[in-house]
C-alpha cells in the first residue's frame, strides 16, 4: 500500500513539476517542524554516545535531509556534508551560512580527484536531483513503469552538468559517522577513504548496499558486519535491514553497543 501511494506522488508531482521549488520548501520545513528524520534509520543516531569524538560525514547531501536528521539526533555535533551537484551546495551554503557546526563542500567524493560528469534524471520536467548520479545507468534505471505509473520512456532525459569529486583521504576528518547515498557511487566513495576509515573506525550508514557485491565484500575486508537497532539499541543481525545497512567494526561496536544472543 505504501509503495503504491508513493508510486501516485510520484506520478502526480511529475505532471506538476513547476511545483517543485515549493515542494522542497514544503518538505524541509515540515520535517523541521515535526522533528521527523528524512529517513527512519536514523533514529538509531540516539544510540550513539555524546562523548564518542569525531564528525558526521554526509556524502550526497542533495537538499539537506541527512544534515537536518542528524542534527535533529544530535544537536550539538559537527557536520562536514559534500554535494556534487552544484547549484544544490551552493543552497545548502547559504541556509548553513550562519551555523559554524556546519560545512558544506560544492564537490562530491570518489576514488580520485577528477572532473566528472553528473547525470540528473529529468521526468516530464520534474528534475530528480535526488536521484542524480555519475554512473549514467543509475540515474537512469530507478524512474520505470515500478516507480511511476504510465511511464513513458522517451519522457525521460538525462541533463548533464560537470562536477568535481575528491577522495574523503584528502579532506583531514576525523569521521565518527558516514552517510553514502550516491546512487550508485558507494563503491568508489569507501574507495577514496580507506585511510581515513582504517584510522578512525567510522560507523557506516550506506544506502542499497546488498546491490553492490563489491561493495560488500570491501566492507568485509575492512572488518565491518552489519548492524540493526530496536528500541535498545544496536545488535549485530545478517538479516535484511530497510532502505540503508548501518556497518560498524568490533572495535566501534563495543564502544556503542549492548549484549545480544543472536538466534
Amino acid at each position: 500500500m505504501k509503495t503504491s501511494l508513493q508510486k501516485l506522488i510520484r506520478t502526480v508531482q511529475s505532471e506538476l513539476y513547476f511545483l517543485k521549488r515549493a515542494k522542497d520548501a514544503l518538505y524541509f520545513h515540515s520535517r523541521r517542524l515535526l522533528r521527523r528524520p528524512s529517513e527512519d534509520d536514523f533514529c538509531a543516531l540516539r544510540f550513539i554516545p555524546e562523548d564518542l569524538p569525531g564528525c558526521f560525514v554526509d556524502v550526497g547531501a542533495n537538499h539537506g535531509q541527512s544534515i537536518e536528521s542528524i542534527r535533529l539526533f544530535k544537536p550539538r555535533s559537527r557536520i562536514v556534508a559534500f554535494e556534487a551537484n552544484e547549484e544544490l551546495a551552493r543552497k545548502l551554503q547559504r541556509r548553513y551560512a550562519d551555523d559554524p557546526a556546519i560545512t558544506v563542500h560544492a564537490h562530491g567524493l570518489a576514488d580520485e580527484r577528477q572532473s566528472r560528469v553528473l547525470f540528473v534524471p529529468v521526468y516530464k520536467g520534474f528534475v530528480y536531483d535526488g536521484l542524480a548520479s555519475f554512473d549514467r545507468e543509475s540515474a537512469a534505471m530507478w524512474l520505470g513503469p515500478q516507480t511511476l505509473f504510465f511511464f513513458s520512456p522517451r519522457r525521460l532525459k538525462l541533463r548533464e552538468s560537470r562536477c568535481t569529486t575528491e577522495r574523503l583521504d584528502e579532506q583531514g576528518l576525523d569521521p565518527l559517522f558516514i552517510k553514502i547515498d550516491v546512487q550508485g557511487f558507494e563503491y568508489q566513495v569507501i574507495r577514496g577513504g580507506l585511510e581515513t576509515i582504517r584510522c578512525c573506525d567510522p560507523i557506516l550508514m550506506i544506502e542499497a548496499l546488498q546491490s553492490s557485491p563489491p561493495l560488500v565484500e570491501l566492507t568485509r575486508r575492512l572488518g565491518y558486519r552489519q548492524y540493526l537497532f530496536d528500541e535498545t539499541g544496536f545488535y549485530p543481525s545478517d538479516a535484511p535491514g530497510a532502505l540503508n545497512s548501518i556497518l560498524m567494526t568490533p572495535r566501534r561496536a563495543g564502544a556503542v553497543t549492548r549484549s545480544r544472543r543472536i538466534d
